[in-house]
């Protein structure tokens, strides 16, 4: 039987799972419906055998939730980093949401991050940590988790809370590259790709039950040292980082039993093998 997988924000991460899904050797039979802004990805998407819908968050829903009816919904929009109010975000997220359920939405994705932790801590996280957000993004994040929570008797829900994403055409190490950066001595969390696309399709086929679920590699070098080695390998300017001699601060996502609850082995689980 077909499944089928609505995606809104159809973008960087969504096209890898987009190819991963309509591969010939796909553990899933989709078809794929995916929104965007642009005309140029409508054309891009159909090329693909994609059902491009064109989008924006405060659009009407009603042509988007024609396709809701026992899909599965992913909801992966980013806020922006740099926007420091986004009250109207969460809102029109929170609609969209409820507008799926009324479609008779079978289940929903969030795409979150692990940045709901905040960055002041030297814990390590599981999946049931308290989140205690900092930034504007962060607090979005967490208001759409809650909210996702709080329909948990209408609808299936899974949250996963990516940890930095690294890909082969994307790697925080060209944007460092030749400059100069505070706290060297501050653990990086990454996960690649190709390991979140396995956690998506795994969640996918065999959908996590209103749970939350860290995707996030197993090692968390200094980024001093981390950042110096991958622009090294990817021949670029070596950053300058202050402080990478010192003791090793910040968060550490543990995303072990998110693995295991997928009977996922990360094929990057250490992020020297990412670049």
């Amino acid at each position: 039987m077909q499944k089928k997988i609505v995606i809104t924000g159809y973008g960087w991460m969504a096209g890898y799972l987009g190819n991963a899904l309509l591969r010939s050797d796909s553990p899933i039979n989709a078809h794929v419906v995916g929104t965007t802004r642009s005309d140029d990805k409508l054309v891009q998407m159909s090329e693909h055998n994609i059902t491009g819908i064109k989008f924006a968050l405060g659009d009407d829903t009603s042509q988007l939730c024609q396709h809701m009816q026992d899909a599965t919904f992913i909801i992966n929009i980013p806020p922006g980093r740099r926007s420091t109010q986004l009250d109207g975000f969460t809102q029109q997220v929170i609609a969209l949401i409820n507008d799926a359920v009324v479609a008779n939405v079978a289940h929903i994705i969030f795409v979150s991050t692990t940045s709901v932790y905040g960055d002041s801590t030297n814990q390590t996280l599981t999946e049931t940590s308290a989140p205690a957000p900092e930034t504007a993004s962060a607090k979005a994040h967490v208001a759409i988790e809650e909210h996702l929570a709080s329909l948990s008797s209408k609808v299936k829900y899974t949250v996963l809370r990516l940890a930095g994403l690294v890909g082969p055409d994307r790697h925080p190490a060209r944007s460092l590259s030749g400059r100069e950066l505070p706290a060297g001595n501050k653990r990086i969390n990454l996960v690649h790709i190709a390991d979140v696309v396995k956690g998506l399709l795994a969640v996918i086929e065999t959908p996590q039950r209103n749970c939350t679920l860290h995707l996030c590699s197993a090692l968390h070098p200094k980024r001093g040292e981390y950042y110096s080695r991958a622009a090294s390998a990817l021949n670029l300017p070596l950053p300058l980082f202050s402080d990478t001699e010192s003791e090793a601060i910040g968060k550490v996502i543990d995303a072990s039993a998110s693995w295991q609850a997928l009977d996922i082995t990360p094929a990057y689980a250490n992020p020297d093998d990412m670049y």
